[in-house]
């Protein structure tokens, strides 16, 4: 618990503030570290969609979720990293998963939390069944999750300032008989299952629309899901 705050306290103090311009890199996008759940048993995932912890880019920019807007869609903040506490973070986060042994909680529907990191060409993946249940494992195993989560957390924890992201995915769901159905009033909806839209796009959306209402809209009764996209995600194939 000690190594944990620890990280997180000497962070705050190296942390650049959101608006100033990290210095140049030659990949600005590529993903350093990130944490996120997949797999949980949930009206977004089963679209597909993870749940994001965070998202540690090259240039030291740092994407955490926010609270859901007035849509109840995600929102995103961001934190800029100077170069020495992006490194501090990428190591602490490879110490305590590569190698390390979770342990496997019989527990169905409640999703994998999965992490990487990369600090000087060493790379880590872990993938954890249900990360807060700890119920009959070894004390390792039980420790070892306890960091784990304490560091998530810590990434979440540092000071950040709201994100608007440059464009969102939008799913179209068609359903049959829903209870509640509204015509929908426009922008006009993609035509495909899946599409990405600009920011000003989605800023169109009327007021009444709320993640994952039914509407109907030429001729069809369906439900429309919206997510922001990261930097330099493309949205749509693997989500």
């Amino acid at each position: 618990m000690r190594i944990a705050l620890g990280v997180a306290l000497s962070v705050c103090a190296l942390v650049i503030p959101a608006p100033v311009t990290a210095a140049p890199h030659a990949h600005p996008d590529r993903i350093v570290a990130a944490a996120w759940v997949e797999g949980a048993y949930s009206l977004t995932g089963a679209l597909g969609y993870r749940d994001r912890h965070f998202t540690l880019y090259a240039d030291g920019r740092l994407i955490t979720p926010g609270a859901p807007d007035t849509h109840g869609v995600e929102t995103l903040r961001r934190a800029s990293l100077a170069s020495a506490a992006s490194r501090e973070m990428r190591q602490a986060l490879l110490e305590a998963t590569a190698g390390v042994e979770f342990g496997d909680v019989p527990v169905a529907d409640v999703g994998y939390t999965r992490t990487r990191v990369s600090v000087d060409g060493q790379v880590a993946h872990a993938r954890v069944n249900a990360l807060l249940m700890t119920l009959g494992l070894p004390d390792a195993q039980r420790r070892a999750r306890e960091r784990l989560v304490e560091l998530i957390n810590s990434w979440k924890a540092i000071p950040s300032a709201p994100f608007t992201p440059a464009a969102y995915e939008v799913q179209i769901r068609t359903v049959s008989d829903p209870m509640i159905q509204l015509e929908w009033p426009g922008p006009p909806l993609p035509t495909r299952e899946c599409a990405r839209v600009s920011a000003r796009t989605y800023a169109r959306f009327p007021a009444t629309f709320q993640q994952g209402n039914a509407y109907t809209w030429r001729g069809k009764s369906l439900t429309v899901w919206v997510r922001p996209l990261l930097p330099g995600e493309s949205g749509c194939p693997g989500r």
